[in-house]
């Protein structure tokens, strides 16, 4: 737990991490998730481990950016994602050890004991991790407390590993991350799998169902729609993996919405608050297949782009 007083108007800008599974990202303190509903208050959601930078407390919340989500909108330069956490859901970052591995399931049971009989909790696809290397089926992981858990090995899988994978294997990978999240209930700043047992809120939103997809192969791109277009590369034919970016209506260059496409002509999306992630045929999303379907193309005053973050 933070041991910082509440009520101070400003800290320093020390390092903490987040230490609840999936943690709520809200534009004004002592708010809360409003779940099924287009939440204005909602930002997006840390997962477990992540870095914030602590900027200022109000009683039992504090203001931190993301500093794992990039994001350029609020302040009009790249920052990390700024919002305010409770208090209790920070750790003084004192661990020396660099993350290596990450959770590809979607989701993972931590337990207090190698021989796994005392669950401890689960955590979700893309929680980065620090995993002590071990050829048991079971292996230990240091968490942010300090304290050490285990997990089974093969709900985990090791950065440097992924992140030396040929890049058609990483788009494979991409694409079948999403495919984890088909169906889960679309959550407005959401950026988790759900869980019908989950303590808070899980779900994703368009851009929290490609930005926990990207991570899950452990690459970082921007938090949401509009940035991920900003830093994408322009392309004019889609690969799997790459993004289907749509404008906001007769604002040709406010960006929206994000899909992912999963190649064979087919996408998958967020599309919605009151629907679920989705999986469909090009066709079927824009009435006209891929080959008619071009960069600039406009759709119901929408226009169209395509973009990537792999070669």
């Amino acid at each position: 737990m933070l041991v910082l007083a509440a009520g101070c108007a400003s800290a320093s800008s020390q390092m903490y991490l987040v230490t609840a599974a999936v943690e709520h990202l809200r534009a004004a303190p002592g708010t809360t998730p409003q779940p099924g509903t287009h939440d204005p208050d909602q930002e997006t959601q840390l997962l477990y481990g992540e870095h914030v930078r602590l900027i200022s407390t109000q009683d039992a919340w504090a203001y931190v950016e993301a500093m794992e989500q990039p994001e350029f909108t609020h302040a009009n330069r790249w920052q990390g994602y700024p919002g305010w956490l409770p208090l209790s859901s920070l750790q003084p970052q004192h661990r020396k050890r660099s993350v290596n591995a990450v959770i590809t399931t979607k989701w993972a049971t931590i337990w207090s004991d190698e021989p796994q009989r005392q669950r401890a909790f689960d955590l979700p696809m893309g929680t980065w991790l620090y995993v002590e290397p071990s050829d048991g089926d079971t292996v230990p992981v240091w968490l942010a407390n300090g304290a050490q858990g285990w997990l089974a090995r093969r709900e985990i899988e090791w950065l440097k590993s992924l992140r030396g994978l040929p890049p058609q294997t990483r788009r494979r990978r991409i694409v079948q991350a999403a495919s984890q999240l088909l169906d889960d209930p679309y959550v407005w700043g959401g950026r988790s799998p759900f869980k019908s047992e989950a303590e808070s809120v899980t779900g994703v939103d368009c851009s929290g169902l490609v930005n926990l997809s990207y991570r899950t192969v452990g690459i970082t791109i921007p938090r949401d729609a509009h940035e991920q277009f900003l830093r994408a590369e322009r392309v004019a034919q889609l690969q799997p993996a790459d993004l289907i970016f749509l404008s906001d209506e007769n604002q040709p260059r406010k960006i929206t919405h994000v899909m992912l496409y999963a190649g064979e002509g087919w996408l998958i999306e967020g599309p919605g608050t009151g629907l679920t992630v989705r999986r469909m045929t090009v066709a079927q999303r824009f009435g006209r297949p891929l080959d008619r379907l071009q960069p600039g193309t406009l759709v119901g005053h929408r226009t169209v782009y395509f973009g990537t973050y792999l070669p």
